[in-house]
């Protein structure tokens, strides 16, 4: 492809940032929701294969770590592998190129009912339409599977995103997209003081058990698994359709560094009423080598 043609082999990126997430729990009731501060660190490795000036296959390798401030077992290190292969059939600057992925990834969580692995698989497409403007959508695919099973996730997302570079050295973009599938959330234990502890045989909780301690209604019906992330914590999962937005600036600082700042919203909207929303907000440094 004409638009890789000058670009080495391989590189290697590492970024560095802090989030702020205000519903770390994805609490649906207001008296659960909590927010935290998180450190990351990343690094990735690719790779880049040209299988002609129309076609190219990039293999990358990610490393990413995130450490809370206040919830440390929602700490994680994330260790991937992706495949993307890429193909412009037209050539010239405003032709569509379309890309199709597949990615394993490990996640390795301080609270071990959410180790999981599993796969994303994503198909694209996207387009320039001035020197200014670029055009992305696509589908993605993600199946994972937990050491608790209410940490499971298989899910469809679609997304749609545009840049658009204001001046040489800053890019803003925006990114929406729709989820369908499943989440975990988590909820607190209000019991009235004098009340006895609950019974958590297999960490589970009975039904019997939540409405003798006063948890939601709206808790979907089944057992629930004693959440160790959070103090007095339960966890269950929804089914849920989920609208997202992502407004966000890049800036560069050289040909190889860039100060990223975004905000990512989230809304869903779940059959039981047992929806739930948040704002995370991030700040990071890019390097690429």
């Amino acid at each position: 492809m004409s638009t890789y043609a000058a670009e080495t082999p391989y590189s290697f990126n590492l970024n560095t940032g802090l989030l702020y997430d205000d519903n770390v729990a994805r609490a649906t009731l207001e008296q659960d929701i909590v927010g935290d501060t998180i450190a990351n660190l990343g690094v990735m490795a690719d790779y880049r294969f040209h299988q002609s000036h129309e076609s190219i296959i990039i293999l990358s390798t990610a490393v990413d770590a995130y450490q809370y401030q206040d919830f440390d077992k929602l700490s994680n290190i994330l260790v991937s592998a992706k495949a993307d292969y890429q193909i412009q059939p037209n050539h010239g600057f405003t032709a569509p190129w379309y890309h199709v992925s597949l990615e394993y990834s490990i996640v390795n969580y301080q609270s071990t009912l959410r180790d999981s692995d599993g796969l994303s698989f994503e198909i694209g497409m996207g387009k320039r339409l001035n020197d200014r403007i670029k055009l992305r959508s696509g589908l993605i695919y993600e199946n994972f599977e937990a050491e608790a099973d209410e940490f499971d996730i298989d899910n469809y997302r679609f997304y749609f995103s545009l840049d658009f570079q204001t001046h040489t050295h800053n890019t803003f973009y925006m990114t929406l997209g729709y989820n369908d599938g499943n989440v975990a959330t988590s909820t607190t234990d209000s019991t009235p003081a004098g009340n006895k502890p609950l019974s958590t045989s297999n960490n589970k909780i009975s039904d019997i058990q939540l409405q003798s301690h006063h948890l939601p209604n709206e808790i979907p019906g089944g057992p629930l698994r004693v959440d160790d992330a959070f103090q007095n914590g339960f966890v269950y999962q929804l089914d849920t359709k989920a609208i997202t937005l992502q407004l966000g600036n890049n800036y560069a600082l050289s040909s190889n560094q860039s100060i990223d700042a975004s905000l990512f919203y989230y809304s869903t909207d779940d059959s039981t009423d047992a929806n739930y929303n948040g704002i995370i907000a991030q700040l990071s440094y890019l390097h690429r080598f």
